[in-house]
């Protein structure tokens, strides 16, 4: 009964174990009521607040970039630079048509830089209305600069798979998006010749589309696998004397049988063969010591490495 007397009406440190007792069953609704609200808050966020804004994800881009053009061996003419360097109706309206089909995706219809491709480049395509800021300047000499060579380091690739003539035609076009613009001398078309010789004319290699030959080269690589394992079993699994001083001087058979179908069009005659073999022995699979070999274990390896090649080409 004493300590009765001295306990306190009401044990706080009871009630934070035992909530009900202070709130009864009410403290289950403020509970749920508290729950509700929270959920409510969510519910509203905006979908930034939510971090629900799905990733950007960009396209390729080289969807947006025109790939080079299929291009055969060619002899191009000499330029007359003096001709070539002064702008007329003819060059003009031709320039028109390559702006249309090289540089429009980019630069845009007009000229202004807005092309379709324009939001994915940095730093963004030339306004050709604008004569500010010009990385070579835009004078005639100056713009055939940057198509020959582009712009390292920016978006502007080099246009020389373009004839020079159809590069000096495209320049009078891209000009005439700008009055005022500065003039070349005679001594600037001058300097140009012989910087790119371009009075001399040129011979220009063929080309192909880089998609066209990556999709060539992948070909020759799978094609090429299966040859090398198809090669692999006979040169295990042949007893003739030429595939046994082969497996004897082979280091990596991978290599070495790698090494002979690369080069199996040159192979025509047993000087090649050493030529090839002894070039750089390690490299090409086979042991250092193939430089060791008799006139007569050449003669017998290359003899089983032309029975690999045909069999290998049917």
């Amino acid at each position: 009964m004493e300590q009765d007397k001295f306990k306190p009406e009401i044990d706080w440190r009871d009630l934070f174990k035992k909530p009900i007792k202070l709130f009864g069953y009410s403290y289950f609704y403020f509970l749920a009521s508290l729950i509700a609200l929270g959920l409510l808050y969510i519910w509203n966020l905006n979908t930034i607040g939510k971090n629900a804004v799905p990733p950007a994800l960009l396209k390729d881009s080289t969807a947006f970039i025109q790939d080079i053009p299929l291009q055969s061996p060619r002899l191009i003419p000499p330029v007359n630079i003096m001709r070539a360097g002064v702008s007329s109706t003819e060059s003009v309206n031709k320039g028109r048509e390559l702006y249309k089909n090289n540089c429009a995706a980019c630069h845009g219809e007009n000229g202004m830089g807005d092309g379709i491709s324009a939001s994915m480049l940095n730093p963004k395509p030339r306004n050709f209305h604008s004569l500010e800021g010009w990385k070579n300047g835009s004078k005639v000499v100056q713009i055939y600069k940057t198509l020959q060579e582009g712009i390292p380091g920016g978006s502007m690739a080099s246009y020389s798979y373009l004839p020079p003539l159809d590069r000096f035609s495209l320049i009078h076009f891209i000009r005439t998006f700008s009055n005022n613009q500065p003039k070349d001398s005679p001594d600037d078309l001058k300097q140009l010749d012989a910087a790119y010789e371009l009075s001399k004319g040129m011979n220009v290699t063929g080309q192909i589309p880089i998609k066209k030959a990556i999709a060539i080269t992948m070909k020759e690589s799978k094609v090429q696998a299966v040859e090398i394992e198809q090669a692999k079993k006979m040169f295990k699994e042949s007893s003739i004397e030429g595939a046994i001083i082969l497996r004897r001087a082979t280091n990596d058979e991978t290599k070495v049988l790698t090494t002979l179908l690369q080069n199996k069009k040159s192979l025509a005659s047993l000087n090649e063969l050493i030529k090839v073999v002894t070039a750089d022995p390690l490299h090409a699979g086979f042991r250092a010591s193939v430089s060791n070999l008799s006139a007569n274990e050449w003669s017998e390896m290359y003899g089983f490495v032309l029975t690999l090649m045909k069999k290998e080409s049917r």
